[in-house]
Order: structure tokens, then sequence, then C-alpha cells
């Protein structure tokens, strides 16, 4: 990589890195960036000089950048549950203790229960 073409990367580096912090002034990315350059500047290999020089600036950039305070999540409402599902998630928990302690094969069970005028019993007229 030639002397022009490494500067060529710096001037890319410097437009992303403006992009990506636009709060922070332009003079001050530059000055953070051209700072990381000179700190590379005695390398021998300079094909990775500008990926390293912005890793360096990003990371100055980022303890410069202002925080701004997140707003705190808000809390899980939780729904009613009916009393089926509060049975049938009783029984999905302890299935895997009544099948003898396996857990990859526990199953939930279902329980459909059906009035009495649907099953009449014979002895029960």
């Amino acid at each position: 990589m030639t002397n022009d073409e490494e500067l060529l990367h710096i001037d890319q580096v410097i437009d992303r890195l403006g992009m990506r912090f636009p709060e922070l002034p332009r003079e001050s990315i530059e000055q953070v960036v051209h700072s990381a350059h000179e700190h590379f500047a005695n390398g021998k290999v300079r094909d990775f000089v500008p990926l390293l020089v912005e890793r360096l600036a990003r990371e100055k950039l980022q303890r410069m950048a202002p925080i701004a305070p997140a707003a705190p999540p808000a809390a899980p409402v939780a729904e009613p549950k009916t009393g089926a599902e509060v049975i049938a998630v009783g029984r999905w928990r302890w299935s895997g203790w009544l099948r003898g302690w396996y857990p990859d094969v526990r199953m939930p069970m279902i329980v459909v229960v059906a009035p009495r005028a649907a099953f009449p019993c014979p002895d029960r007229v």
C-alpha cells in the first residue's frame, strides 16, 4: 500500500467515524484519527494501518461521546390465568418427576373435562 492509498483510507475512516458519531464535531474526530495514525507511523507493515487506526480511534471516540441516559424498560404485565391453565402448567412441571426424572421425555398432559350430559350413565337414569 502506498502512502497516498493509506491517506485515502484514513480519510474514509474519518468519514465513517463521522457518520457513527454525529454528536461529536468533525474536528475532534479528525484530531483523534490523526493522533491514532501517528501512533502507527513507525510500523513496517502498512497494509493494516487504516484498520488499526479506525479501531483505536473508535475506542477513543466512544469514551468521548456523551452517554444519553436510557429510559428504564417497562415492567412486564402478567396476564391472569384461568384455573385450567394453572393446572396444565403444574402438570407440565411435575410430569418429569412422575415419569422417573427423565426431563427429555416430558410431555404436557392435556385433560378435557366434558359435561355430564355428554356421557350419560345407564345406572343414573
